[in-house]
């Protein structure tokens, strides 16, 4: 039997798991992320042999990372979460320690293609992956396949305006790419906290924000109202650039009440057409969707 391994490399922690080829898992393995490059590289060495101490010898390696993968390079100019990583030749580095072919992609993009592949959004030919959490990414899946396009960004669409903004959507914040008002800082978590605060001079996480709401929390309900409508503003640009058949949605935000019934509800007033066909829906694999896709896309080297 042939197994193939996936890597996903965080900020805080690097996860491993051994599959077989018909995307089943046969083990998982997960370690603290070191700060140093070299102990990463070493981690990531480990993890692998011990994976495969545990099936056989993974004819491929697919490995997840955080931030726009340089493809010609193997590298990742800016990674925020992962400062060590930032400009190294993590592909070439991680091919020599392993003795094989590593294929690298973007952690969205390897969440939408396990989505894609076996997951929720099977049978459909278009598949956006949505990332709701501390951050917001996005991943575009076409026939089974990412598409990364030549500067790694496709489907990095945090990191433009919320278009039709109103000051009712949240305070304006400073991004990271030094812009403000983007998606990222508009309807990631930290954006949800902020909304609580202004609309009703609360301090709340977003855990306990979907937890009030469940409740009956009435101020609680009423921020999370106001917020999937700029969620729904949001994915304006994601269905009119791409036009997918489905978002599927992951990430720490994925389970607030009522946002699969709301969002698609409020969409249509921001967008060209009427009527849309677009689903959206939870990612069926969770948090294990990123190991799945990355090990999914390190087949192709086969």
């Amino acid at each position: 039997m042939s197994f193939i391994i996936g890597l996903d490399i965080g900020g805080t922690k690097i996860a491993g798991a051994l599959f077989d080829t018909d995307r089943r898992k046969v083990a998982q393995i997960v370690r603290s992320t070191p700060e140093d490059y070299s102990d990463l590289i070493t981690m990531c060495g480990d993890i692998v042999n011990q994976l495969e101490k545990q099936g056989s010898h993974a004819s491929s390696i697919g490995v997840g990372v955080p931030g726009t993968v340089d493809q010609e390079t193997g590298s990742i100019p800016v990674a925020t979460n992962t400062p060590c990583l930032s400009g190294k030749p993590l592909r070439e580095d991680l091919r020599r320690i392993l003795n094989r072919p590593v294929a690298l992609a973007n952690d969205a993009n390897c969440a939408a293609l396990s989505e894609a592949v076996g997951g929720a959004g099977a049978g459909y030919r278009i598949v956006f992956g949505l990332i709701l959490g501390t951050g917001v990414g996005g991943g575009l899946i076409v026939d089974q396949k990412i598409v990364a396009g030549p500067n790694g960004l496709t489907g990095e669409f945090g990191h433009i305006p919320l278009p039709f903004r109103e000051t009712e959507d949240g305070p304006l914040t400073e991004c990271l790419c030094c812009q403000k008002g983007c998606i990222d800082k508009s309807i990631s978590g930290p954006a949800l906290v902020r909304l609580y605060a202004a609309m009703t001079g609360a301090q709340n996480d977003a855990t306990q924000i979907a937890e009030r709401a469940r409740g009956g929390d009435k101020e609680a309900q009423r921020v999370l109202d106001r917020f999937y409508t700029v969620v729904a503003k949001a994915m304006v640009p994601v269905i009119h650039m791409f036009d997918p058949d489905i978002i599927v949605v992951s990430g720490g935000l994925s389970n607030l009440p009522g946002l699969y019934n709301e969002v698609p509800k409020r969409w249509e007033k921001y967008t060209i057409s009427k009527n849309l066909r677009t689903k959206f829906i939870p990612a069926q694999h969770g948090a294990l969707s990123g190991l799945r896709g990355a090990a999914w896309m390190g087949r192709s080297l086969i």
